[in-house]
């Protein structure tokens, strides 16, 4: 993410987990973020699914 974005929390399905290094953000999961309004289209761009995805 760009610097200064952060990431408050993960929400996997009722568990609400604090971001740690191993966490792994998968299809579904809610991510709560902290960013700058300058930021925010190139987070949307990281979060992306691309076709190279798969």
């Amino acid at each position: 993410f760009p610097e200064g974005v952060l990431v408050g929390a993960v929400m996997k399905g009722e568990k609400v987990l604090k971001p740690t290094g191993d966490l792994r953000i998968e299809a579904g999961d809610v991510i709560a973020l902290f960013a700058m309004a300058k930021d925010v289209p190139e987070v949307e761009r990281l979060l992306q699914v691309s076709i190279d995805f798969f």
